[in-house]
């Protein structure tokens, strides 16, 4: 509106103008990535401490329970199985990944852009590893328990836990992938790739 109304023989007030309008654009819009991260950050924090909660409860009731026989008085009953094994090391990355997105959302700095933008792109990679970490838990934890006695159970459980960040990921990136396939080759957005 202000370049509209310039006067058009003075060429360094329209540089001047445009100089002013792009600033004030930019800076408007860092502004608003600003608040959207921060939102961003309140949210994902929240997810991630609820992750951190419900592994490090899935860590001390374990599937099977402990053993009350002499001399291994304490230990997991199903500690010798692969699924069993499974179910720890998935639950301690879901735990400490979710654990750190919580830390990296207290730490964060919200003066840097270069760093919002890359903050949430990191954030998003280190949650959904979480997610699917937590789910193969629940997956590896379950068929530990339903193996022996319902196999066909644990094994749809498990493909059907082994699907489910799959499709949530087709369904998140819907949009984004219904374009790519309408534009074809002539697709190319470096923006939708950073995220």
């Amino acid at each position: 509106m202000l370049m509209l109304k310039a006067d058009a023989q003075n060429a360094t007030s329209l540089y001047n103008l445009h100089g002013k309008a792009k600033q004030q654009a930019i800076d408007a819009g860092r502004k608003d990535a600003k608040s959207l991260t921060k939102t961003y950050t309140t949210n994902i924090s929240l997810v991630a401490i609820l992750i951190t909660t419900i592994t490090f409860a899935a860590a001390f009731t374990l599937p099977g329970g402990y053993s009350s026989v002499d001399g291994s008085e304490g230990l997991p009953i199903m500690s010798q199985k692969i699924a069993f094994q499974a179910f720890l090391i998935s639950d301690t990355l879901a735990m400490c990944s979710s654990f750190a997105v919580a830390f990296i959302c207290v730490i964060a700095r919200w003066e840097d852009y270069e760093f919002l933008i890359y903050y949430t792109s990191f954030t998003k990679k280190l949650m959904w590893f979480a997610y699917v970490a937590t789910t193969t838990a629940f997956s590896t934890g379950l068929y530990t328990v339903l193996a022996l006695r319902l196999h066909w159970l644990a094994t749809a459980i498990s493909v059907l836990v082994a699907l489910l960040p799959i499709l949530t990921k087709l369904l998140g990136e819907w949009p984004v992938l219904k374009l790519r396939f309408r534009l074809g080759k002539t697709f190319n957005s470096d923006l939708l790739d950073m995220v």
